[in-house]
Parts: C-alpha cells; structure tokens; sequence
C-alpha cells in the first residue's frame, strides 16, 4: 500500500520549471504537542512535484503561489536526485489544490447570509400581502 502525505501552506521558495513538471518547496511544522514521552516535531522541508497539466489547471503563477495556501495530496519519493530535491523529504503530487483564504470565505459567508435573510424577508412580505 503506498505512502499518502498531505501537505497545506505555500510555497517558501521559487517555482522550478523542468521538462514535464514543475518543483517547489514547503515547510511543516509538526503538532505544537506530541505523546507523553516523544519529542515534539521540528519543521520539515518538502520538495513538492507536480505535472505541468495539474500545475496549469490551478491557476497559480511563479509569482501568486508564494502567496497562496496550497493543499498537495502524494506520496514521498527517494528516487529524485539531490540537485533537483533540496528539501529532506521529496513529494510526487497527485492533487494540488488552491484553498480559499480566510477574508475570502468569511466574505462569502456572509453574502450568503445577506442573500438568505434577503429571500426570507421576501417570502414573508408575500404572505403578509396575499392576507
């Protein structure tokens, strides 16, 4: 059965171009508390690679993805060579996602609940007319 990881952040260094896939670096931070007894875990460096076809389908540029919070599901791989691997541990993506930021969601929460309130005060004064 293969390894799956799930990584979520940005990318802390430049986007690498190579013939068929794209390569950036991320860092995670293990659990701010670990098991009575275990050592807390430190940052890791990830070297996250994704096919050009996925990369594209995002959205992100050289430039946007240094600021946006990126969700990457894969599995680790050892087989990259060290010059093109900078990070400890090298990630082959499946699934690359753009999550959407905080200010954004909570904006569009609330449109929603404008619009809910909006179609509720309309059906009200419908039936307060009909009677």
């Amino acid at each position: 059965m293969p390894h799956k990881m799930t990584l979520t952040g940005s990318a802390t260094g430049p986007l690498r171009e190579y013939d068929r896939y794209v390569a950036f670096d991320m860092r995670e931070k293990g659990s701010p508390s670990a098991p009575k007894g275990l050592k807390k875990s430190t940052f890791i460096s990830y070297t996250v690679f994704v096919a050009k076809k996925a990369f594209n389908k995002t959205g992100l540029t050289k430039k946007s993805i240094m600021h946006e919070k990126i969700l990457v599901q894969g599995e680790p791989t050892l087989d990259i060579p060290i010059d093109e691997c900078p990070g400890e541990i090298g990630i082959i993506c499946f699934q690359i996602t753009v999550l959407p930021n905080k200010n954004d969601k909570e904006a569009n929460e609330s449109k929603d609940k404008k619009e809910a309130q909006q179609e509720a005060s309309k059906a009200q004064q419908e039936v307060a007319a009909t009677k």
